[in-house]
């Protein structure tokens, strides 16, 4: 696109929070988090005989919602540890709001809602930093937009 800049940028001070009873909660110590999206969608085939120029033929179908995983340093029975554990066992729908920085300060945000469907303590080691990963399955896409805090 002309006019169109781009450049690489880093991740520091990003932030994802999640829906902790009836507020979004900042999730604690977050090292990295995959960034939401609407998902894909399935493809089924509907090559016949008569398909224009021998190329088989698909008609989009259900939506396949997609996973992201959040890496954060972790302490047993802090807050975060305890949202996320939580939010694994009831499997419900919660807000969350992804935000997006650049080169430091953020930029944009991703709104949606999300259910936890994984939640990994990870492990202890004599010399490293415990690390738990949380992963999030997708409901909806709300939007993305220009940074609110």
């Amino acid at each position: 696109m002309p006019g169109e800049t781009q450049e690489a940028t880093v991740g520091y001070m990003g932030e994802f929070h999640f829906q902790n009873a009836t507020t979004l909660y900042e999730l604690n110590q977050v090292k990295s988090f995959g960034v939401p999206s609407g998902g894909t969608r399935e493809q089924t085939e509907t090559t016949h005989l008569k398909s224009p120029g021998w190329r088989r033929e698909y008609v989009s179908t259900f939506y396949e919602d997609s996973d992201f995983e959040v890496v954060m340093n972790t302490r047993a029975l802090s807050d975060t540890d305890t949202l996320c554990e939580a939010a694994l066992k009831a499997g419900d729908v919660r807000p969350f709001k992804a935000v997006l920085p650049e080169n430091g300060v953020p930029v944009a945000q991703i709104t949606g809602t999300a259910k936890c469907i994984g939640y990994d303590r990870g492990e202890v080691s004599i010399d490293g930093v415990m690390e738990a990963t949380a992963t999030f399955r997708v409901v909806t896409i709300d939007d993305i937009e220009a940074y609110e805090a």
